[in-house]
């Protein structure tokens, strides 16, 4: 394969890649609550909420939580 079809693969992948991480759920850092937990917001493509929380113990799972106070 020539250099320049090479580069052309490259960026054609990419830009898959890079369009493929845009189309998933938007979300913010994990936020620490100071009682041993942390919890997160995302917006999925439909633009519906979701409110995640997780103890802070290494190898704990996230769990889906009401998003109001």
């Amino acid at each position: 394969m020539h250099r320049k079809q090479a580069s052309v693969f490259a960026v054609a992948a990419v830009l898959t890649v890079f369009s493929a991480a845009q189309a998933g759920a938007s979300c913010t850092d994990w936020m620490d609550q100071g009682d041993g937990t942390s919890w997160a917001t995302c917006v999925d493509d439909a633009g519906v909420q979701h409110c995640y929380r997780i103890s802070n113990t290494p190898g704990s799972t996230a769990y889906e939580v009401s998003c109001s106070a």
